[in-house]
Order: C-alpha cells, then structure tokens, then sequence
C-alpha cells in the first residue's frame, strides 16, 4: 500500500542553511499541503516569510488556511505581510490568540493586527473545539492539563474582557495529521506542554 503524507516545509524559524541564503529569525512558520488544501501555520516575527516562500517557490497566494498556533509577536508577526496580498480566507485560532499580551516589563508582544482589524480580511474561526481543517488535519483548540507535571505557567500579562490578568496562554495550540500509520503533531511553542498536547490529540482523533 502507498502512504499519503502531509508536505510540510520550514518557512521560518531560528536556524538556516549554508549557502541556501533563507532568512532566519526567532520565529516559527510551516507551510502545509494535504490534498488540495495549502495550509500557512503561524507567520514568524516580520516579513521573513515572504522572502524565504519566494526563494521556495512557495506561492502564499494560493494558501487557503490559515491557522494561528497562539498569539505572540514571533508566530504573528508576519500577518500584517501576509495580509497586503492575500485575502478573503479562513483563519483558525483560539478566541483569546489576538488580545493583548505584554511581557513582566509590560512591552507588547501580541499580534501586530486586532481581531477586528482581521475581520476585514478574512474569515475568522475562533474556536476552543478542535476544527477539521483538511481531509486529514484537525486543529486541536484549546488543549487542557492532563498532566500533573504539566501545569499552566504564566507569560506575562494579557488583557481579557477589559481585565488585565496573568497570561498563562490558553490560546496555545496545534495542528494533528491523521494517518494510517498514526498521528503527527504540529506545534507552535508547545506552552500547553507537549505531553497534553500529545495526550489531547489522542484523545480528540
């Protein structure tokens, strides 16, 4: 029997290659096929991802979803760029991913565009259920602790419902591939903890 895999390529993160000339920067983005679908996970930190999809040959423009692993600068950064191109598509991610975050020193480090700045763009799915994104992939929503070694930590500060509250980043999410062989799992930072993300995944497919 023939296996069918997801096509994933690296758009950003920390590390490149030599003599490739890829951009890198402390940011995480994926490019993701499955079937007919072309999936963007995250945005890295700033327009990284535009000039490394050129040199890929990657066109961004035929992306059809999007999804947001959770609402720091360096996995959202590149929407504002991502967005002067491409419009009108699905955008999936947690209902708390685009509030307010700040450090402990109170710098920003949320997403460069608000949730009703994205409505203009594109279709908003704000979901802390899991959403089947493809024939195969489902992002996951909101991962609980089934862990007791895992638990929530804070990451400086976030504003919800007007209250400015400890961020302990429930928005933090990930993306599973389904297939015969098993599940793979995609994540962003993992700040759920990478063992109840692993543990929900299971749980939810």
């Amino acid at each position: 029997m023939k296996w069918l895999f997801m096509k994933l390529k690296v758009l950003e993160d920390n590390n490149t290659f030599i003599d490739m000339y890829y951009l890198a920067e402390p940011g995480v983005s994926y490019y993701i096929e499955d079937g007919n679908e072309k999936i963007l996970f995250d945005t890295g930190y700033s327009s990284v991802i535009i000039e490394n999809a050129r040199k890929m040959n990657i066109n961004l423009n035929e992306v059809n979803k999007l999804v947001i692993s959770h609402g720091h600068d360096n996995h959202t950064g590149g929407l504002r760029y991502f967005f002067e191109e491409k419009r009108n598509i699905e955008l999936i991610a947690h209902p708390e991913c685009f509030d307010h975050k700040e450090d402990a020193t109170g710098l920003y480090i949320g997403t460069p565009l608000s949730k009703e700045e994205l409505s203009k763009v594109c279709r908003l799915n704000l979901s802390k259920k899991p959403v089947q994104i493809s024939k195969h992939i489902t992002y996951l929503g909101e991962i609980p602790t089934l862990n007791d070694f895992e638990p929530r930590y804070s990451i400086g500060k976030s504003i919800i419902n007007g209250e400015k509250v400890d961020d302990t980043i429930d928005d933090d999410s990930a993306i599973v591939y389904k297939s015969d062989e098993g599940l793979f799992v995609v994540t962003g930072c993992s700040h759920s903890g990478i063992c109840n993300i692993l543990e929900y995944a299971k749980k939810s497919l």
